[in-house]
């Protein structure tokens, strides 16, 4: 039962539930008593004037605990927009972590033959994965001296 779990706020509600249900069987057992015997009118009115603080009392608390409520479906919404960025940036790095694994095979060897083959830095770029520059540095260094 979702009441009696550890939220103080659903226990501090069961408290103010099962303490109307003793005044309102109160208010009853005083009205049987009162039918019996006359009971005296200020007394009658003293409970009348607690039955309705405790009733507004037990309004206020679930105004609050709306709000409480409110809040607390705002941070899951938030969290859950940022468990989406964060799956996105995983796949990002998952991919980045590919293409790097995936130049690590080629090597200047590679890129030279390549070279060699007709294809311009961008083209092998593309190819190997390996960036731009890498390969224009690939290449001059592979150059024979003259």
């Amino acid at each position: 039962m979702r009441i009696f779990s550890s939220d103080p706020l659903y226990l501090l509600l069961a408290v103010q539930m099962v303490i109307q249900i003793v005044l309102v069987f109160f208010v009853v057992l005083l009205l049987v008593v009162e039918k019996r015997r006359r009971m005296s009118a200020d007394a009658l009115e003293e409970l009348r004037k607690v039955v309705d603080q405790t009733r507004e009392l037990s309004q206020a608390f679930q105004e609050n605990v709306q709000q409480r409520v409110d809040v607390l479906g705002r941070l899951m919404a938030e969290l859950d927009d940022k468990t989406a960025s964060a799956r996105r940036l995983v796949n990002a790095l998952e991919e980045v972590s590919v293409k790097a694994k995936r130049s690590r095979q080629f090597g200047q060897e590679d890129v030279k033959k390549l070279h060699k083959g007709g294809y311009d830095p961008l083209e092998i770029s593309q190819i190997t994965g390996i960036p731009v520059g890498e390969i224009q540095l690939m290449i001059k260094v592979g150059e024979p001296r003259t």
